[in-house]
């Protein structure tokens, strides 16, 4: 029985009008969009086969571009192995090519639907509106941190993933962290700034190493200045706008990122058996990193790249440093952290006492001190340990309020005299041996 898709039945159709003679040849190419010449040789063919000749030579026989047996067999191994469990078609494809057999990801994602190995995945369709990509290199950069057990069991060390993505070119710059905290997100910036320059603007969520969320309503109020973190100081000196994101969706490409190294980057890291933080920031550094920027970045809108010179006289370390302030006292010295630091005779000024010093603690771990755009070479003074402290009295604790050397009370005192203050505690007399008290031999 002959089967025929909806095409070779409209394209059936036209040739039967031909041949009929209710179109001519030339109108009858034209509306299946072919020559006069292939419309003759498709008339002669259906004057000889019928309805048949609308059909392809080809079908029913396999195709001359088909893959070897041996091929699908290893394909399918892999897939199989422990150590390729999770993988994807177009991952694991990528892998098979570097061992030398060539699979498109295409047909391995259907043998391995067909072996069981590989579950379509429905995406469920939700309405958005698209936000279009920055013209150029360098004017958005978006940056967050990603949570996840990113060695497996290999190790119980706890790590996550700092990430920064250029918006116009999906460019990545990432790095892993113990924790997430506002110095880690400080030492990637420093070394992006470093490396690139500055950019038009950082977008990252709300967290509180990037913004100030409390008690902005009340400072507006009182006609303050609103507060600032670190990070935020920082930009505001380079020029750099920060823009926090109200929903992961605002930063939808940089939470793709994510999902994406997830699943290639832990894979990729399992098969070089990383098990350390150290490890897995060289793996990245130079493995991981060029190869995402030279297989998934695109081409931006402009060929101008918007990253701008740091000024001459910045130091990066000094601008994310975290700062505190102490009053110099009239000896010149200051206390930080329970040790007091001497001011030295050269680095004296009259107008230092009752002013403050501000302490920079910088992110390589160094303590700098400078006072009104100077720095300061202070000495720290030694600390004599704490005296012990005495001994507390064995016995009863003396009642409250009573002093602890009580003056003797006169006879002719008031207190004396009163018969309404008894039982207040005087000095009197020692007490009278009562005749049931025996007396021992040489008592007077």
């Amino acid at each position: 029985m002959l089967t025929l898709s909806q095409i070779e039945r409209d394209r059936l159709v036209v040739v039967r009008q031909v041949a009929e003679g209710q179109l001519t040849v030339a109108e009858g190419g034209r509306r299946l969009g072919i020559g006069k010449r292939q419309m003759r040789r498709q008339l002669r063919s259906y004057q000889a086969l019928g309805d048949e000749s609308v059909v392809h030579g080809l079908r029913g026989r396999p195709s001359n571009r088909r893959l070897a047996e041996g091929v699908k067999r290893t394909a399918l191994e892999r897939a199989r192995d422990a150590l390729y469990r999770d993988f994807g078609p177009t991952l694991l494809s990528e892998h098979l090519a570097r061992e030398g057999t060539s699979v498109h990801p295409s047909t391995l994602r259907l043998w391995m639907i067909a072996d069981g190995l590989w579950e379509p995945r429905r995406r469920k369709v939700r309405h958005r509106r698209r936000r279009e990509r920055r013209a150029a290199l360098g004017e958005l950069v978006l940056m967050d941190t990603s949570i996840h057990p990113w060695l497996e069991e290999r190790s119980s060390e706890e790590i996550v993933l700092i990430a920064l993505i250029d918006d116009a070119t999906s460019r990545l710059y990432c790095r892993f962290f113990p924790r997430d905290t506002g110095a880690a997100n400080r030492r990637l910036l420093i070394d992006y700034l470093a490396v690139h320059g500055r950019m038009g603007a950082v977008y990252a969520d709300r967290a509180t190493h990037f913004q100030v969320t409390t008690g902005q309503h009340r400072r507006q109020q009182h006609d303050l200045d609103p507060a600032l973190t670190l990070i935020e100081r920082a930009l505001n000196a380079l020029d750099i706008e920060l823009i926090g994101a109200l929903s992961p969706q605002a930063k939808g490409r940089v939470e793709r990122l994510f999902g994406t190294l997830q699943d290639r980057l832990i894979k990729e890291m399992r098969v070089q058996g990383i098990a350390s933080m150290e490890e897995a920031n060289r793996f990245l550094e130079a493995e991981f990193i060029p190869f995402w920027n030279e297989r998934f970045t695109v081409a931006p809108r402009e060929t101008l790249d918007a990253h701008r010179e740091l000024p001459e006289d910045v130091d990066l370390l000094r601008l994310f440093a975290a700062t505190e302030e102490r009053v110099i006292r009239n000896d010149f010295t200051f206390r930080y952290r329970n040790r007091f630091y001497q001011i030295e005779a050269h680095d004296a000024d009259g107008a230092m006492p009752r002013t403050r010093v501000t302490i920079e603690e910088r992110l390589d771990g160094t303590l700098r001190f400078h006072w009104r755009e100077r720095y300061l070479m202070p000495t720290p003074l030694f600390e004599p340990s704490a005296q012990a402290e005495a001994p507390k009295p064995v016995g009863p604790r003396p009642p409250r309020g009573a002093a602890a050397n009580p003056r003797p009370v006169g006879p002719d005192h008031p207190w004396r005299r009163s018969p309404l203050l008894v039982g207040k505690r005087l000095t009197s007399p020692a007490p009278r041996a009562t005749p049931s008290t025996p007396q021992m031999a040489g008592t007077p």
